[in-house]
């Protein structure tokens, strides 16, 4: 006879602590998973998800909900930020099928986290943005025109350099900027009441309507006497028009225009993503290279100080110009052979040495005194290798698209 019991799994603690903990994962959900944006141009679009171009995803919340970039308490959680195309004008549209109940755990409020990332007086209420929608100017356009490009029949592209002291302009661009802290790491929003910043924006034309798809920040610092050092600081493009050449357009547009300032003396960018550094790596070799049919200079047998002060007069800044100079040299020497790379490489490897023990040593003010640190004559080639090897893989992509886009280049010598 069985005992009573026996033969069927008692439920242990360990057992309950699993289905409780499987119960809560079922509440937690991945930012970045739940919310949509959309660019909103008629009032169907907010029911449409057939037009996947105007949504995207952000790749990034942890400036928002933490590092976990998690949101707890709501099953069949979802978050659409709806953004009118012109205006930018938001409607934050929360949905969930269920909320945590519990008396030890209480769900996030969205609302309150999100409230100070959105643009201000979004609203909540869908007939309030539908009615937004109906008064929406479809053809607003601040600043002004710097450069339209027809891409083809039905588009077209405007930059425009805008006016900081215009409040219109800035409480618009104050709402379109929300985009960059799910996009960019570490982003702050500028402040809008210091002049020195220049605004530039893209706007995309098609089908009678203009929408702003990206911008370009650019603080002008102070140079002795009387000049200025231009910094790009924040360039945006939204995720739904990426990969178009929408970012060269505006990237070759800014740098124009700065070049064309007699007062700027150089053109740096801070902390440059991969991509704007392509961009901006074929920008200033194809101004260089330009620069040097010019002046009938042959880039191969010129001096580096010759093409360093060509550089410079052409406003590329000094850590700028030193790339410059690597991609083409690598660029021009694939032609010629791997004896050709490999000298290239050398010369690279060379500085790398020098650079390297310049920083290390101990300026002659300190080079005796009790406690600096001194050389230790310690083998650095290793770490020398290392550093070769990471910046010539940081170039490699700027020097493979020259090869592939650019090889008319050799051929107009």
């Amino acid at each position: 006879m069985a005992l009573e019991g026996e033969g069927y799994p008692k439920c242990s603690s360990n057992d309950t602590e699993e289905e409780e903990n499987f119960e809560i994962s079922a509440y937690k959900k991945d930012a970045c998973r739940v919310i949509t944006f959309r660019l909103v141009y008629k009032e169907e679009d907010l029911k449409s998800n057939d037009v996947i171009a105007l949504t995207f995803t952000p790749e990034m919340a942890h400036q928002v909900f933490g590092e976990s970039e998690s949101i707890f308490g709501y099953r069949n959680l979802s978050i659409y930020l709806n953004y009118l195309h012109n205006s930018c004008r938001c409607f934050l549209d929360i949905n969930s099928r269920g909320k945590l109940e519990s008396n030890t755990m209480k769900p996030d409020d969205i609302e309150q986290i999100l409230d100070q990332w959105l643009p201000k007086n979004y609203t909540t209420k869908e007939d309030e943005f539908i009615k937004w929608i109906k008064e929406e100017e479809h053809d607003k356009i601040y600043g002004e025109i710097l450069n339209t490009i027809e891409k083809d029949l039905k588009t077209k592209y405007h930059i425009t350099k805008n006016d900081i002291k215009d409040k219109e302009f800035t409480e618009f661009h104050a709402r379109f900027e929300t985009f960059i802290i799910w996009f960019i790491d570490a982003a702050n929003f500028i402040d809008l009441e210091d002049h020195r910043w220049n605004i530039f924006y893209v706007y995309e034309e098609r089908d009678n309507n203009k929408t702003p798809v990206g911008f370009c920040t650019v603080y002008m610092f102070y140079a002795y006497p009387s000049n200025i050092r231009a910094r790009v600081s924040q360039f945006f493009i939204l995720p739904s028009h990426q990969r178009q050449g929408i970012g060269t357009m505006l990237y070759e547009t800014v740098s124009k225009h700065l070049r064309n300032m007699e007062e700027v003396i150089d053109i740096t960018v801070e902390e440059p993503t991969p991509a704007l550094q392509r961009i901006r790596d074929l920008e200033d070799c194809g101004i260089l290279h330009k620069t040097l049919l010019e002046n009938q200079i042959n880039f191969s047998t010129a001096s580096w100080k010759k093409i360093f002060d060509l550089g410079r007069q052409k406003k590329i800044g000094k850590r700028q110009m030193r790339r410059v100079y690597d991609i083409l040299s690598l660029f021009y020497a694939h032609d010629k052979g791997p004896k050709a790379s490999e000298q290239v490489l050398t010369g690279i490897f060379n500085r790398i040495i020098e650079e390297t023990e310049r920083e290390s040593r101990p300026s002659k003010r300190f080079r005796n005194v009790k406690g600096i640190p001194q050389p230790s004559g310690i083998d650095k080639s290793q770490q020398i290798e290392q550093e070769l090897r990471n910046y010539c893989e940081d170039i490699d992509p700027s020097v493979k698209y020259l090869q592939q886009k650019l090889d008319n280049w050799l051929k107009m010598q």
